[in-house]
Protein backbone atom coordinates (compact mmCIF):
# COMPACT_ATOMS: atom_id res chain seq x y z
CA UNK A 1 0.00 0.00 0.00
CA UNK A 2 0.78 3.60 -0.27
CA UNK A 3 1.57 4.18 3.31
CA UNK A 4 4.44 1.36 3.22
CA UNK A 5 6.54 3.71 1.08
CA UNK A 6 5.82 6.88 3.00
CA UNK A 7 9.00 7.98 5.45
CA UNK A 8 8.37 7.07 8.57
CA UNK A 9 9.22 10.46 9.41
CA UNK A 10 6.54 11.72 7.46
CA UNK A 11 3.23 12.96 9.55
CA UNK A 12 0.28 10.79 8.51
CA UNK A 13 -2.16 13.59 9.00
CA UNK A 14 -4.68 11.66 6.57
CA UNK A 15 -4.51 8.48 8.57
CA UNK A 16 -5.23 10.13 12.53
CA UNK A 17 -8.94 9.80 11.96
CA UNK A 18 -9.45 6.51 11.14
CA UNK A 19 -6.64 5.86 13.65
CA UNK A 20 -8.81 7.30 16.69
CA UNK A 21 -11.67 5.62 16.09
CA UNK A 22 -10.10 2.02 14.95
CA UNK A 23 -10.95 2.35 11.20
CA UNK A 24 -7.43 1.07 9.48
CA UNK A 25 -6.54 -1.74 7.96
CA UNK A 26 -3.51 -3.34 9.31
CA UNK A 27 -0.34 -1.80 7.29
CA UNK A 28 -2.08 1.46 7.70
CA UNK A 29 -2.39 0.77 11.83
CA UNK A 30 0.99 -0.53 11.67
CA UNK A 31 2.58 2.06 9.77
CA UNK A 32 0.57 5.34 12.35
CA UNK A 33 1.88 3.18 15.56
CA UNK A 34 4.91 2.81 14.66
CA UNK A 35 5.29 7.12 13.66
CA UNK A 36 3.76 7.64 16.55
CA UNK A 37 6.51 6.07 18.58
CA UNK A 38 8.68 8.30 17.48
CA UNK A 39 7.09 11.87 16.51
CA UNK A 40 5.40 13.93 19.90
CA UNK A 41 3.90 16.12 17.50
CA UNK A 42 1.32 13.30 15.93
CA UNK A 43 1.15 11.60 19.48
CA UNK A 44 -0.25 15.24 21.20
CA UNK A 45 -2.58 15.48 18.77
CA UNK A 46 -3.82 12.39 17.97
CA UNK A 47 -4.37 12.06 22.40
CA UNK A 48 -6.56 15.52 21.64
CA UNK A 49 -8.34 14.17 18.55
CA UNK A 50 -9.29 11.38 20.90
CA UNK A 51 -10.73 13.56 24.01
CA UNK A 52 -12.85 15.88 21.40
CA UNK A 53 -14.31 13.03 20.09
CA UNK A 54 -15.06 11.09 23.23
CA UNK A 55 -17.01 14.55 24.48
CA UNK A 56 -18.58 15.23 21.37
CA UNK A 57 -19.81 11.77 20.26
CA UNK A 58 -22.80 11.32 21.85
CA UNK A 59 -25.55 14.21 21.38
CA UNK A 60 -28.68 14.69 23.75
CA UNK A 61 -32.02 15.90 22.03
CA UNK A 62 -31.57 19.56 21.05
CA UNK A 63 -33.00 21.74 24.02
CA UNK A 64 -35.61 25.15 23.62
CA UNK A 65 -33.55 28.36 24.50
CA UNK A 66 -35.50 30.85 26.86
CA UNK A 67 -35.21 34.68 25.22
CA UNK A 68 -32.47 36.31 26.01
CA UNK A 69 -32.43 39.50 28.45
CA UNK A 70 -30.39 41.42 30.06
CA UNK A 71 -29.25 40.05 33.96
CA UNK A 72 -27.80 41.92 36.87
CA UNK A 73 -24.98 41.24 38.57
CA UNK A 74 -24.05 37.66 40.11
CA UNK A 75 -22.21 38.56 42.76
CA UNK A 76 -21.13 34.89 43.57
CA UNK A 77 -18.96 35.22 40.43
CA UNK A 78 -15.53 37.06 40.64
CA UNK A 79 -13.77 37.57 37.14
CA UNK A 80 -10.40 37.26 38.67
CA UNK A 81 -11.33 33.55 39.65
CA UNK A 82 -11.46 32.66 35.78
CA UNK A 83 -7.75 31.54 35.45
CA UNK A 84 -7.96 28.60 37.88
CA UNK A 85 -11.37 27.60 35.60
CA UNK A 86 -10.12 27.68 32.06
CA UNK A 87 -7.37 27.42 29.81
CA UNK A 88 -7.31 29.07 26.19
CA UNK A 89 -5.79 27.03 23.71
CA UNK A 90 -5.51 28.15 20.42
CA UNK A 91 -4.77 24.97 17.69
CA UNK A 92 -3.58 24.87 14.49
CA UNK A 93 -6.26 24.86 11.77
CA UNK A 94 -4.93 20.77 10.73
CA UNK A 95 -5.66 19.96 14.29
CA UNK A 96 -9.41 20.97 13.87
CA UNK A 97 -9.69 19.45 10.54
CA UNK A 98 -8.52 16.27 12.15
CA UNK A 99 -11.13 16.20 14.61
CA UNK A 100 -14.04 17.33 12.21
CA UNK A 101 -12.83 14.71 10.03
CA UNK A 102 -13.18 11.84 13.17
CA UNK A 103 -16.63 13.56 14.26
CA UNK A 104 -17.70 14.03 10.68
CA UNK A 105 -17.42 9.54 10.60
CA UNK A 106 -18.95 9.28 14.20
CA UNK A 107 -21.96 11.60 13.50
CA UNK A 108 -22.32 9.44 10.28
CA UNK A 109 -22.50 6.19 12.26
CA UNK A 110 -24.70 8.04 15.18
CA UNK A 111 -27.47 8.69 11.63
CA UNK A 112 -27.57 5.40 10.75
CA UNK A 113 -28.27 4.18 14.21
CA UNK A 114 -30.89 6.80 14.31
CA UNK A 115 -32.31 5.36 11.09
CA UNK A 116 -33.51 2.53 12.74
CA UNK A 117 -35.52 4.80 15.49
CA UNK A 118 -39.40 5.40 15.20
CA UNK A 119 -40.89 7.86 13.10
CA UNK A 120 -42.05 9.91 15.76
CA UNK A 121 -37.94 10.79 16.02
CA UNK A 122 -37.44 11.04 13.07
CA UNK A 123 -37.93 15.27 12.69
CA UNK A 124 -35.65 15.64 16.23
CA UNK A 125 -33.09 13.99 14.35
CA UNK A 126 -33.09 15.98 11.35
CA UNK A 127 -32.85 19.14 13.96
CA UNK A 128 -29.83 17.02 16.03
CA UNK A 129 -27.65 16.53 12.79
CA UNK A 130 -28.24 20.25 11.53
CA UNK A 131 -26.51 20.95 14.89
CA UNK A 132 -23.60 18.47 14.80
CA UNK A 133 -23.30 19.66 11.12
CA UNK A 134 -22.47 22.91 12.24
CA UNK A 135 -20.25 21.55 14.74
CA UNK A 136 -18.20 19.91 12.31
CA UNK A 137 -17.83 22.74 10.97
CA UNK A 138 -17.24 24.82 13.63
CA UNK A 139 -14.00 22.56 14.31
CA UNK A 140 -12.59 23.35 11.05
CA UNK A 141 -12.40 26.75 11.34
CA UNK A 142 -9.03 28.19 10.86
CA UNK A 143 -9.82 30.86 13.43
CA UNK A 144 -11.90 28.31 15.99
CA UNK A 145 -10.98 28.26 19.84
CA UNK A 146 -10.75 25.44 22.49
CA UNK A 147 -11.70 26.84 26.07
CA UNK A 148 -11.28 24.04 28.99
CA UNK A 149 -13.75 23.82 31.38
CA UNK A 150 -13.01 22.97 34.47
CA UNK A 151 -16.11 22.40 37.49
CA UNK A 152 -16.13 24.01 40.85
CA UNK A 153 -18.13 23.39 43.87
CA UNK A 154 -20.42 20.86 44.07
CA UNK A 155 -19.03 20.09 39.85
CA UNK A 156 -15.72 20.03 40.68
CA UNK A 157 -15.02 16.57 39.14
CA UNK A 158 -16.66 17.86 36.10
CA UNK A 159 -15.06 18.85 32.79
CA UNK A 160 -15.37 19.54 29.46
CA UNK A 161 -15.31 22.18 26.73
CA UNK A 162 -16.69 25.14 24.86
CA UNK A 163 -15.58 24.72 20.87
CA UNK A 164 -16.18 28.90 19.48
CA UNK A 165 -15.86 30.40 16.56
CA UNK A 166 -15.77 33.87 16.52
CA UNK A 167 -16.46 34.34 12.59
CA UNK A 168 -19.74 32.56 12.60
CA UNK A 169 -20.80 33.55 16.10
CA UNK A 170 -21.54 30.02 17.63
CA UNK A 171 -20.06 28.17 20.35
CA UNK A 172 -20.78 24.59 21.42
CA UNK A 173 -20.51 23.34 25.69
CA UNK A 174 -19.60 19.90 26.16
CA UNK A 175 -19.02 18.65 29.79
CA UNK A 176 -18.37 15.34 31.15
CA UNK A 177 -18.97 14.49 34.72
CA UNK A 178 -21.72 16.83 35.71
CA UNK A 179 -23.59 15.84 38.81
CA UNK A 180 -27.73 15.79 37.49
CA UNK A 181 -29.39 18.70 39.10
CA UNK A 182 -32.11 17.85 41.58
CA UNK A 183 -35.48 17.65 40.96
CA UNK A 184 -36.63 21.43 40.55
CA UNK A 185 -32.93 22.63 39.71
CA UNK A 186 -31.67 23.47 36.51
CA UNK A 187 -27.92 24.87 34.92
CA UNK A 188 -28.07 27.78 33.46
CA UNK A 189 -25.59 29.35 30.82
CA UNK A 190 -24.81 32.85 30.86
CA UNK A 191 -23.50 35.55 28.79
CA UNK A 192 -21.37 37.96 31.10
CA UNK A 193 -20.53 41.49 29.99
CA UNK A 194 -19.57 43.98 32.58
CA UNK A 195 -22.09 43.71 35.03
CA UNK A 196 -24.82 42.24 33.36
CA UNK A 197 -25.80 38.84 32.29
CA UNK A 198 -27.92 37.24 29.50
CA UNK A 199 -29.59 33.61 30.10
CA UNK A 200 -28.03 31.68 26.88
CA UNK A 201 -30.03 28.93 27.46
CA UNK A 202 -30.41 25.69 29.87
CA UNK A 203 -27.73 23.18 30.13
CA UNK A 204 -29.34 19.31 29.99
CA UNK A 205 -27.52 16.57 31.94
CA UNK A 206 -27.87 13.25 30.95
CA UNK A 207 -27.61 9.94 33.13
CA UNK A 208 -23.37 9.61 32.16
CA UNK A 209 -23.04 13.17 33.41
CA UNK A 210 -22.87 14.43 29.59
CA UNK A 211 -24.54 17.92 28.81
CA UNK A 212 -24.36 20.06 25.94
CA UNK A 213 -25.87 23.35 24.64
CA UNK A 214 -25.17 24.79 21.05
CA UNK A 215 -24.93 28.57 21.03
CA UNK A 216 -25.88 31.21 18.72
CA UNK A 217 -26.57 34.44 20.22
CA UNK A 218 -28.20 37.42 18.74
CA UNK A 219 -25.23 39.57 19.66
CA UNK A 220 -21.51 38.78 19.10
CA UNK A 221 -19.73 36.59 21.12
CA UNK A 222 -16.95 38.79 20.77
CA UNK A 223 -18.73 41.65 22.59
CA UNK A 224 -19.01 39.28 26.11
CA UNK A 225 -16.28 39.37 28.70
CA UNK A 226 -17.41 35.69 30.00
CA UNK A 227 -19.43 32.73 30.11
CA UNK A 228 -20.76 31.33 33.41
CA UNK A 229 -22.67 28.34 34.39
CA UNK A 230 -24.53 28.49 37.74
CA UNK A 231 -26.75 26.01 39.63
CA UNK A 232 -30.49 27.59 40.04
CA UNK A 233 -33.49 26.44 41.97
CA UNK A 234 -35.85 27.22 38.69
CA UNK A 235 -35.50 27.29 35.10
CA UNK A 236 -37.17 30.52 34.85
CA UNK A 237 -34.97 32.66 36.90
CA UNK A 238 -35.06 36.23 35.63
CA UNK A 239 -31.05 37.10 37.59
CA UNK A 240 -28.35 34.20 38.19
CA UNK A 241 -28.49 33.50 41.57
CA UNK A 242 -27.23 30.48 41.91
CA UNK A 243 -23.98 28.86 42.78
CA UNK A 244 -21.22 28.81 39.77
CA UNK A 245 -20.62 25.81 38.69
CA UNK A 246 -17.91 26.84 35.77
CA UNK A 247 -16.92 30.05 34.82
CA UNK A 248 -14.87 30.95 31.50
CA UNK A 249 -12.94 34.21 30.19
CA UNK A 250 -14.13 35.16 26.75
CA UNK A 251 -11.63 38.26 26.35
Amino acid sequence: MAERQRPLDECPEDLLPGYVIGALDPDELEFVERHLALCARCRATATEVRRTAQLLAFFPPPQPVPARARRTLLARIRPASSPSLVAWLRRPAWILAIAASVLALLFGWQLAERDRTANQQAQQAIQADSQRRAVVQLLAQRDGLLIRLQGSGAARNAHGAIILDPSSNTALIAIEGLPRPATGQSYIVWLVRGQEYQQAGILPVDERGHAELFLSPRESLRTFDALAITLENSAQVSSPNGLPVALASLD
